[in-house]
C-alpha cells in the first residue's frame, strides 16, 4: 500500500460556529490540499534587510521524526521575518518526508533550499502535519473538515522551538464567520496549489475500495470528499470563487502518468482540468513529473524546482513591496454579501468566465495580444475612452476568446469587470442585471463607489426592480463618472448579440463621455446589422476599433491537435489536422458545410441512433433546457424529467450523450444549450427539421412540472425544515411565465391551474415565495396570468361565452389579488410566511378570491367583520396631521416621508409602517416657506422668514442654523447637492444663492444671477417659480405673463424660452415645473391645467390638458402624477402621455410625490395626507428592468384596456372608540362631531349624536354596567346618554340623559372620563382640574383644580370606592368626592439596561394607558417619556401597594404623608417591540400591538409579579424619586426577567394588514373583553375582528 501515501491534497476552509453557512473564505484559507504552499502576508514596521545567513538547526537535517503533528517552524530568519510560507502535505503524507526525494533529509528542500534564495530568505518556513495516513486505523468520519481546524487553532496559538508564540493571529482564517480568527484572515496574500484535485479525482473511489478490503483500514470520510466531482469539493470551489480575486494563485500540474500498484500500472492520476481552478488571474504552469514527484526535487538546478521557486520569488517580492501605507484596504467579506444582496445579484459572472475558459486550449488565442486594434484599446492614452467589438461567426470561440482577454486584463493588474450574456438565462439577456453585475465588481475595488451603492439603497432605490436607465444614471453617471484620479475601467461585454435589446444596450453603455475615470469596453458577438447600426450612432469623440474573429487557423490547428488523439506517425497525425482545418471553415465545432448541417448531422443521431425510449427522454431533456428561462442544475433538471433515473452511472455525462452534443454541462453543473443557434435550430418553425420542439407544447411541460412540485405531498413541512426539492425555486419563480408561453388550447394546463388554484397548494407556493423573499414574483404572476386568460379567452370565447365569462373572472380575481397580497400583507408574510394558511385570508376584502376559498373557512377561529369594503382598494394608509394643521408640501425620500405644514411645523413619517418618527413634529419656530429634503431621507432643510435650518428628520435635532438675508426675497426652489455639502436656494429676484454646510457658520454666496433678456411685448416682473435640476446645474424660471425660461447655471447661460404650442396663446403662467431626473427636459403646468413637456435644446414643447394644479415626477422620470383642486390624481408615462391610472377622491390635493421605488404615491389633502398603492404601480415596479427595452415601458400596465379608474369615499376619521364592558355594543366618536352606536348582533350602525357646529369628538367611556355612555367634543360639554339593546331584532335606543357644559367651570381640554363603579357619577378630567357629576342630578357636584396634565386615572381594582391617578412619578389615590386619601412616590428602579433615569422627566412625561391583569392584583402603565419622545417605558404596579389602610403615615421632620412605590419595569428587549398595550388575559397574559403591528401575547413571569410585590417604604423629602446609587436595591426590584429569555416567549396571535396602519389604530386600537376581539379603526370605520387566541 505504499504506492498511495502520495495521493491527495485537498483544500479547505472552516465552518462558521454559528452553523449558518460555511465561511466563503474556506478554501483560501486552509488549503489541507496535495502540495499546496500557502504564502500568508505579514508586515513588519522595521526594515529587514536581506541576508544570505539562515538560521535552520542542522539537527533538523538527521532527525528522523515519524511524523511530526501540528504547525512546526523549520526556519526563521536572523532578522525578523515579512512573511510565512506555510507547507501542508496531502493525505497520506507527512510534514517532512512529502517534501524530501527518497526521504532524504538533505533533499528537503523547505529546509534545505529556500533559506538559500534572496527574498525567500526574509520569510519564515513552516510545515503542517496532521493524521491522514489512510493506512491506519482511525476515526472513518474524519473530514477535511477536521484537517481544516487543526491547522486553524495552530496558526492562532503554536509556539516555536524556542516556546514563543507564532503571532500567527495576524494570517488568514476561517474568521469572517469567527471574530477569533478575523486578523488571520486579512493577510493571506498567495495560494500556491501543487497537483490538487479541485474537481476531485476518480482515483478516490479506487482508493476507498481498496482499503474497505483490507483488514487495516476501512474506507475514509476524507477520501470520499476527493471523488470526482464530489459535493464537498464543488460546495468549496464555489465559496472560494467569492474570495479568489482577493489573492495570487497559482496552480501546479502533473504532466507525467504515475505509477500505481504492484503491477506498476501507469495513469493521471490528475488531469490538468481538474488541477486548474480557471479563475481570472490565476497562473497555470505545467512541471514536468508525475503525481508523486511534483512536490519532490533532485536539488537546487532541478527545472521543477526553479519554476516553484521562481513563483515563490514573486509571490514574496510582491508581498515585500506592497505591505506599506498605502496598501488598499480590501472589503469584507460580510460587506461583500451586503452589497450581493444589495444589488440583487443572484449569480455572480465568474461561473460562465469558468465555464468558458475550462474550453480554452493553450496555445490559442494569443494573435489578439499582437493586433493593433486589441493593443491600441489597452493603451488608450488617459483619460481618453475606447470601445472596441470584436465579431465573428457562430460557433467561432468567441466567447472562449472572451475568457482570454478577461485573464490577459487581470494578469496585468488591470481593474477588469466582466458578464455574459447568455439567451437561456433570462436574467442574463437584461441590461438591468448587466449594470448591476458591472457595479458589484467596480464596487469591490473601488471603495467610493461601494459607499455610494449603500447610499442609493438607503435612498429607497430597489436596484432589482430599477429601470436600467435609472441604475446608469443614479449609480454611473452620477458618481463613479465624477471620481477623479482613478485607474482605467476595462469592461468586457460578451454575447451583446443575445441581449434582449442590443441596440439600447450600446446605446446606454456608450454614454460615457462625461466619465472622468477612464472607461474601456470590449463587446463580443455575432456581426449582425442591428449591433452595426448601434454602434454607428457612437459620437466619434469616443475611439472606435473593430476585430474580426475569423480566419485564425493556427487556432483551430491547435485546438485540433489538442482534442485529437490516434495511433500513427507525427506526419499522418498532422495530415489529419490539416484535413479538419480544411473543412472547419473557422467553426470550433469541426464540422462543414455550416451551423444547420451540423444541427442536422446532431439530429439524425438522435433520431436515428437512440431506441425510442431514449429518444422520448432526449426530447424532453432539449425541451426542458431549450425553453426554461434559466439554465437548470442536473439535480434541477433529473427533477424536471420526472423519471427514474438511477439507473444512469454518470447522469452528467448520459444528458450530454443523449442529446447529440446539443447541450452542454459547465462546471457549476448547469446544462445549457451548447449555443444560441442551437437553441434556434430546435425551436425554428419554419424548417422541416427531422428534430424540432414544439415551443409550445415545451412550455406546457415545464408548466406541468412546476405546477407538480408545488402541489408535491408534505411540500410545507419540506420548506419548513429547509429540506426543499431542488426544482423548488424553478417551479415557484417561473410557472406563471411558462403559464402565459403555453398554448391556451391545452385542456390539461387548465384544468392543472384550476386544480392549483382552487387548492392549498397556491397557499403554500406563496408561502415558499414568502420564505425566499421573492414576493416580487406575485406581481409578476399576476401579469403572466392576465396574459394568458387574455389568450385563453380568445380561444373559447366563440365556443362558451358564459363558461369563458366564469374562467376569465376567476383567473383575474386570483391575479388581482397576487398584487394586493404583496401590498398590502408584504411585511407580514416576510416575517411570518405561514401566516398565509389561517391569518392573512381572513383580513382580505370578502369578495376576493383569497378570502372566499380560505378566509371563510378559518372563520372559527379568526373573523374580521365591521368594515363596508368588500372588494380590493388602493388606498395604502392616511396620514393624519391632527386638528387644525393644514399641509403645504410632502417628499417622499428614502425611507421617510416628510409633511411641511403651513405652521412651520414637519411631521415625519416611517414609509413603511407609517408611524411617525420620535423627533417629529419639527418645528422651525418661525413661517416656512419652503422645505427641501435629501435623496435618502436623512436630512431636511427648512426655509423660513428670518432663518435656514438643516435637520436630522429621525430625531428632530437641529444641526445648523443660518440668518437670511436681509432683502428676504422669497424661495422658489431649495436643492441638497454636492453629496449633501452645498444647499441652492433660488428665490424671487432671479438669483441663485448657494450655503456650504459643511462650515460651521456658513455664509450665503451668490452662484448665478439671472438677467432675463428683453422680450417685446412682454412685461418682466418677479420670478413666481423656479426649479433646479438634480445636480444643480439647470435652472427653469416662471413668471407671470412671460414665458418660462431656461438656464445654465454655470456662468449663468440662458438656453431657451418655452413658447406655448397654441399659436393663440404665446405665452402662458406656469405653476407648477420639474425637470425630468436623467435629461434636460421639462414637465410643467400651465395655470389652466395643461400639463407640457419642454426640451430647451431643442424647441417646441408637448402638451395635453389636465385640468391640474399639482404635479411630481417618478425618480426614473418615466411616470408623472398631476392632481386638482375636486381631488382627482392623474398617473401618466412621461414618454407619451398616455393615461395610465385616474383617482377620484375627496378634497383638493395641494402635493404629491413618488416612493422611490414606484410602489406607491402620496398626497396632500389639507388636514391629512394618503398613502396609495394601485396595482398599476405595483406591476410596473416589478417589470420595469426585466422587460424587453425594446417594449414599450407602459406596455403591459394597461392590457388594452385604457386607464385604471378607482375612487375612494370621504372618510371622517375616528377620534375615540370603545366597546361596552357588557358585550355586544360598541361606540365611537369622529372629528367631524359623530358619534356612531354599532350592534355586532344586528349588524346595525346608529347615529346617535351629531354636532352641529361639526365640533370633533374629544373623550368617550362606557359605565361599568354599560347602561351609560358618556362623551365630549372639543367645545368642553360632556353629553351622558341612556343606551337600551332591543330584543326585538332592531337598533338599539340611545336616549340624551344629560349634557353639561364644563366650560366657565374649568380651563384647559377634557382629558379623561370615567365612571364610577355604580354608575352614579362621572369623573371628569381636564388639564386643571377634576370635576365630579352626578348622573341623576347631571349637575357638578365637586370640582379641585389640580394638575392633571399626562396623567391617567382608573378605578381602584379591589376598592371601586377609590380613584387612583397615575403621573410619571406620583400616584394619588382619592374617593369619589375628590378627597385625597394617599400620595405616593413612584421610585423607578436603578437599572440602566432598562432605562435611564434622565428619562423620568415628570414635567413631560405622559401616562398613555392602564391595564389591570386578569386577577385585579397588578397595573401596567405605559408611559411615553419626554415631550416629543416616542419612547416608551412600562411600570408594572402591584394593585396591593395603593390599599390606603396599609400604608403607613411616617411622622418627624422631612416626612411627608406619601409612600414609595418602586415597580417592577419590563425587559427592555420586550419593550422595544411593543407599540401599544392592549389587555390582560387570563393568568396574567399581556396581549400588545407590536411595532411590527402585530397582535401579540407575553407572559407576565412570576417572578416579575412578586418583584412588584416587594415592600413599600415612606418617601422623605429631598428623595430623587430614583433609587438611591450608593445602596444597592432589592434585586426584585430590577429588571430580573433575561431579556433575550422575555422575548422568545412572545407569540403572535395575528399580524394586521398594511392599509390598516394609521395614527389613529395606533392610538385608538383596543382588546374588547366582554366580546375577546380587536377593535381597530380603518378609514372612518371600525374593523372587529375575532380570534381564538384572544379568547
Amino acid at each position: 500500500m505504499a504506492c498511495f501515501d502520495f495521493l491527495f491534497m485537498f483544500l479547505l476552509l472552516i465552518v462558521s460556529s454559528s452553523q449558518e453557512n460555511l465561511d466563503l473564505e474556506e478554501k483560501a484559507m486552509m488549503n489541507i490540499a496535495s502540495k499546496i504552499t500557502v504564502v500568508v502576508s505579514r508586515v513588519r514596521s522595521e526594515a529587514i534587510h536581506q541576508s544570505k545567513k539562515t538560521n535552520l538547526d542542522p539537527s533538523l537535517l538527521h532527525s528522523k521524526p515519524r511524523r511530526p503533528l501540528g504547525l512546526n517552524v523549520i526556519y526563521t530568519p536572523k532578522n525578523g521575518h515579512k512573511a510565512d510560507i506555510v507547507f501542508i502535505h496531502g493525505l497520506g503524507g507527512n510534514s517532512r518526508w512529502t517534501w524530501s526525494k527518497h526521504r532524504n533529509p538533505e533533499l528537503l528542500w523547505p529546509l534545505t533550499f529556500l533559506p538559500l534564495e534572496p527574498d525567500l530568505c526574509l520569510a519564515r518556513i513552516l510545515s503542517f502535519g496532521y493524521n491522514a495516513n489512510f493506512r491506519r486505523a482511525g476515526n472513518v468520519s474524519t473530514a477535511v473538515l477536521d484537517f481544516a481546524k487543526e491547522l486553524l487553532f495552530d496558526l492562532k496559538y503554536a509556539k516555536d522551538e524556542r516556546k514563543e508564540d507564532l503571532r500567527m493571529g495576524e494570517a488568514y482564517m476561517q474568521g469572517q464567520n469567527d471574530p477569533e480568527y478575523e486578523h488571520i484572515i486579512k493577510s493571506i496574500s498567495a495560494i500556491t496549489f501543487l497537483a490538487t484535485p479541485h474537481r476531485g479525482a476518480n482515483l478516490a473511489d479506487v482508493l476507498n475500495r481498496i482499503l474497505q478490503s483490507t483488514v487495516v483500514s476501512n474506507s475514509k470520510q476524507y477520501i470520499s470528499e476527493l471523488a470526482k466531482n464530489s459535493f464537498t469539493l464543488q460546495k468549496l470551489n464555489e465559496q472560494f470563487r467569492h474570495i479568489a480575486p482577493r489573492l495570487d494563485i497559482v496552480s501546479f500540474y502533473e504532466t507525467q502518468p504515475t505509477s500505481i500498484g504492484l503491477m506498476n500500472a501507469r495513469l493521471m492520476v490528475l488531469e490538468k482540468d481538474s488541477s486548474v481552478l480557471g479563475y481570472p488571474g490565476e497562473t497555470s504552469k505545467a512541471l514536468n513529473a508525475d503525481h508523486h514527484g511534483v512536490c519532490k526535487f533532485d536539488g537546487p538546478s532541478d527545472p521543477n524546482y526553479i519554476t516553484v521557486r521562481n513563483v515563490l520569488k514573486t509571490l514574496v517580492s510582491k508581498i515585500i513591496s506592497m505591505n506599506g501605507p498605502n496598501k488598499r484596504p480590501e472589503i469584507s467579506r460580510r460587506v461583500s454579501s451586503d452589497l450581493k444582496a444589495t444589488l440583487a445579484i443572484s449569480e455572480l459572472p465568474d461561473i460562465d468566465y469558468i465555464f468558458f475558459r475550462d474550453q480554452w486550449t493553450p496555445g490559442t488565442n494569443g494573435w489578439l495580444l499582437e493586433d493593433t486594434s486589441y493593443v491600441e484599446w489597452i493603451k488608450t492614452p488617459e483619460p481618453s475612452h475606447c470601445i472596441i467589438w470584436l465579431n465573428g461567426g457562430a460557433a467561432t470561440g468567441k466567447s472562449v476568446l472572451s475568457s482570454f482577454v478577461i485573464n490577459n486584463l487581470v494578469e496585468q493588474g488591470l481593474r477588469c469587470q466582466y458578464f455574459y450574456i447568455r439567451y437561456g438565462d433570462r436574467r442574463k439577456r437584461t441590461l438591468s442585471f448587466l449594470l448591476r453585475t458591472i457595479a458589484y465588481q467596480i464596487a469591490q475595488c473601488v471603495p467610493d463607489f461601494l459607499e455610494k451603492i449603500f447610499e442609493l439603497a438607503d435612498e429607497g432605490i430597489d436596484f432589482e426592480s430599477a429601470d436600467p436607465r435609472t441604475i446608469w444614471e443614479r449609480a454611473f453617471k452620477s458618481y463613479l463618472f465624477k471620481l477623479k484620479g482613478q485607474k482605467p475601467l476595462y469592461w468586457v461585454i460578451d454575447g451583446l448579440d443575445e441581449a434582449n435589446d442590443s441596440r439600447a444596450s450600446i446605446r446606454l453603455l456608450s454614454d460615457i463621455m462625461p466619465a472622468l475615470i477612464p472607461i474601456r469596453i470590449l463587446f463580443v458577438s455575432r456581426e449582425t446589422s442591428e449591433i452595426t447600426a448601434a454602434l454607428s450612432k457612437i459620437p466619434d469623440s469616443i475611439p472606435q476599433r473593430v476585430v474580426k474573429i475569423e480566419a485564425h487557423l493556427d487556432d483551430l490547428r491547435c485546438h485540433a491537435r489538442h482534442e485529437l488523439s490516434m495511433p500513427g506517425s507525427a506526419e499522418h497525425r498532422e495530415a489529419i489536422v490539416e484535413r479538419v482545418v480544411e473543412g472547419a471553415q473557422n467553426n470550433f465545432l469541426e464540422l462543414p458545410a455550416g451551423m444547420e448541417a451540423i444541427y442536422d448531422r446532431m439530429a439524425v443521431s438522435i433520431v436515428q441512433d437512440l431506441s425510442p425510449t431514449d429518444q422520448a427522454l432526449a426530447s424532453t431533456i432539449l425541451q426542458c433546457v431549450a425553453c426554461s428561462f434559466r439554465d437548470l442544475t442536473i439535480a434541477e433538471l433529473s427533477q424536471a424529467l420526472g423519471q427514474d433515473i438511477s439507473g444512469m452511472l454518470d447522469f452528467h455525462q448520459s444528458i450530454v450523450s443523449l442529446c447529440g452534443g446539443f447541450v452542454v454541462v459547465d462546471n457549476s453543473e448547469k446544462v445549457g444549450m451548447i449555443h444560441q443557434t442551437a437553441r434556434e435550430y430546435l425551436l425554428n418553425k419554419s424548417h422541416d427539421h427531422i428534430l424540432r420542439i414544439d415551443r409550445d407544447a415545451a412550455h406546457e411541460h415545464l408548466f406541468l412540472c412546476c405546477v407538480g412540485v408545488l402541489m408535491s405531498p408534505g411540500l410545507r413541512a419540506k420548506i419548513n425544515r429547509n429540506k426543499k426539492p431542488e426544482l423548488l425555486e424553478y417551479c415557484a419563480t417561473w410557472w406563471p411565465s411558462h403559464l402565459a408561453m403555453a398554448s391556451p388550447h391545452s385542456e390539461k394546463a387548465v384544468e392543472t391551474l384550476n386544480k392549483l388554484l382552487t387548492g392549498n397548494w397556491i397557499l403554500t407556493w406563496i408561502h415558499a415565495l414568502a420564505a425566499s423573499k421573492k414576493l416580487r414574483v406575485l406581481v409578476q404572476a399576476s401579469r403572466h396570468l392576465l396574459k394568458y386568460a387574455t389568450k385563453r379567452g380568445d380561444h373559447i370565447a366563440k365556443q362558451n361565452e358564459t363558461c369563458y365569462l366564469v374562467e376569465q373572472q376567476f383567473i383575474e380575481s386570483w391575479a388581482m389579488d397576487f398584487v394586493k397580497l404583496v401590498g398590502k400583507f408584504g411585511p407580514n408574510l416576510r416575517r411570518n410566511p405561514e401566516s398565509i394558511y389561517k391569518i392573512i385570508p381572513a383580513f382580505c376584502p370578502h369578495n376576493s378570491t383569497v378570502y372566499r376559498q380560505f378566509g371563510k373557512s378559518e372563520s372559527k377561529s379568526l373573523r374580521v367583520s365591521g368594515l363596508s369594503t368588500v372588494d380590493w382598494d388602493d388606498l395604502l394608509a392616511r396620514l393624519s396631521l391632527g386638528f387644525n394643521t393644514y399641509a403645504s408640501s410632502i417628499f417622499a425620500n428614502g425611507s421617510r416621508i416628510a409633511i411641511l405644514a403651513s405652521s412651520g411645523s414637519v411631521f415625519v413619517h416611517d414609509a413603511s409602517a407609517f408611524e411617525e418618527a420620535s423627533g417629529s413634529p419639527i418645528k422651525h419656530g418661525e413661517r416656512v416657506y419652503r422645505m427641501a429634503m435629501n435623496s435618502t431621507g436623512t436630512l431636511v432643510v427648512t426655509y423660513g422668514f428670518k432663518t435656514t435650518k438643516v435637520w436630522d428628520p429621525l430625531t428632530g435635532t437641529c444641526h445648523l442654523t443660518v440668518q437670511n438675508l436681509e432683502s428676504r426675497p422669497r424661495p422658489l426652489a431649495l436643492l441638497l447637492t454636492n453629496n449633501n455639502n452645498t444647499l441652492l436656494v433660488g428665490t424671487d429676484d432671479r438669483r441663485i444663492r448657494s450655503l456650504s454646510l459643511n462650515e460651521p457658520s456658513p455664509t450665503w454666496q451668490l452662484v448665478a444671477e439671472l438677467e432675463e433678456p428683453e422680450l417685446e411685448g412682454h412685461f418682466l416682473n418677479s420670478s413666481s417659480y423656479m426649479a433646479l435640476n438634480n445636480d444643480g446645474s439647470l435652472a427653469a424660471v416662471a413668471y407671470r405673463g412671460h414665458p418660462l425660461s431656461a438656464w445654465e447655471i454655470d456662468g449663468p447661460v440662458h438656453i431657451n424660452h418655452c413658447w406655448r404650442a397654441r399659436k393663440e396663446l404665446s405665452r402662458g403662467e406656469v405653476i407648477e415645473a420639474v425637470w425630468h431626473p436623467h435629461a434636460p427636459e421639462i414637465l410643467g403646468l400651465y395655470i389652466e391645467g395643461t400639463a407640457f413637456k419642454w426640451n430647451p435644446y431643442r424647441g417646441e414643447p408637448e402638451e395635453i390638458s389636465t385640468g391640474a394644479s399639482k404635479l411630481a415626477i417618478s425618480k426614473d422620470g418615466s411616470l408623472f402624477v398631476t392632481g386638482d383642486v375636486h381631488g382627482t390624481v392623474k398617473i401618466f408615462a412621461t414618454s407619451d402621455f398616455r393615461l395610465l391610472y385616474k383617482l377620484i377622491s375627496q378634497d383638493p390635493v395641494l402635493g404629491l410625490a413618488f416612493s422611490p421605488d414606484l410602489r406607491r404615491f402620496y398626497d396632500i389633502r389639507g388636514y391629512y395626507g394618503n398613502a396609495w398603492e394601485p396595482n398599476v404601480l405595483t406591476r410596473y415596479a416589478a417589470s420595469s428592468g426585466k422587460q424587453s427595452e425594446r417594449e414599450s415601458e407602459t406596455e403591459s400596465l394597461v392590457h388594452g384596456c385604457g386607464p385604471i379608474m378607482s375612487s375612494s369615499q370621504r372618510i371622517d376619521a375616528i377620534t375615540v372608540l370603545e366597546g361596552s364592558p357588557t358585550g355586544r355594543l360598541y361606540c365611537y366618536g369622529t372629528e367631524n362631531g359623530a358619534v356612531r352606536l354599532f350592534d355586532t348582533q344586528q349588524g346595525i350602525i346608529t347615529e346617535i349624536h351629531k354636532s352641529k357646529g361639526f365640533l370633533s369628538i374629544e373623550e368617550l367611556t362606557w359605565s361599568c354596567d354599560g347602561r351609560y355612555v358618556c362623551f365630549s367634543d372639543s367645545s368642553k360639554k360632556v353629553f351622558i346618554m341612556t343606551v337600551t339593546p332591543d330584543l326585538a331584532n332592531s337598533a338599539p335606543v340611545a336616549l340624551l340623559r344629560a349634557e353639561v357644559s364644563m366650560k366657565n367651570c374649568t380651563k384647559g381640554p377634557i382629558l379623561q372620563l370615567l365612571f364610577s363603579a355604580d354608575a352614579t357619577r362621572l369623573l371628569v378630567c381636564t388639564s386643571s382640574a377634576i370635576c365630579t357629576i352626578s348622573i341623576e342630578s347631571a349637575l357638578i357636584t365637586k370640582s379641585l383644580e389640580w394638575h392633571s396634565k399626562g396623567c391617567k386615572c382608573i378605578i381602584h381594582p379591589q376598592m371601586p370606592a377609590l380613584v387612583i391617578q397615575f403621573q410619571s412619578h406620583t400616584v394619588r389615590t382619592f374617593n369619589w368626592d375628590l378627597t385625597e386619601v394617599r400620595s405616593f412616590r413612584v421610585e423607578y428602579p436603578n437599572n440602566k439596561d432598562v432605562v435611564s433615569d434622565a428619562k423620568y422627566d415628570v414635567n413631560v412625561n405622559t401616562v398613555d394607558r392602564l391595564i389591570v391583569t386578569h386577577d385585579r392584583r397588578h397595573i401596567l402603565a405605559q408611559m411615553s417619556l419626554g415631550e416629543s419622545s416616542k419612547e416608551k417605558a412600562f411600570s408594572f404596579f402591584a394593585v396591593s401597594a395603593f390599599s390606603a389602610h396599609k400604608a403607613p403615615k411616617i411622622e418627624g421632620k422631612g416626612a411627608t404623608d406619601s409612600v414609595v412605590v418602586t415597580p417592577v419595569l419590563l425587559p427592555w428587549q420586550l419593550v422595544t417591540q411593543i407599540g401599544l398595550i392592549l389587555f390582560f388575559h387570563k393568568q396574567d397574559c399581556l396581549i400588545f400591538l407590536s411595532k411590527g403591528f402585530s397582535i401579540c401575547s407575553w407572559q407576565i413571569p412570576s417572578h416579575l409579579r412578586q418583584a412588584s410585590e416587594a415592600p413599600f417604604k415612606p418617601y422623605l423629602e429631598g428623595s430623587t424619586g430614583v433609587a438611591d446609587r450608593d445602596v444597592e436595591p432589592p434585586k426584585h426590584h430590577l429588571d430580573s426577567c433575561p431579556s433575550a429569555a422575555a422575548v422568545q416567549t412572545v407569540k403572535e396571535i395575528f399580524s394586521l394588514p398594511g392599509d390598516w396602519i394609521s395614527r389613529e389604530c395606533l392610538c385608538l386600537c383596543s382588546i374588547w373583553s366582554a366580546e375577546k376581539s380587536l377593535l381597530c379603526p380603518r378609514n372612518g370605520e371600525v374593523a372587529l375582528v375575532r380570534s381564538t387566541g384572544l379568547a
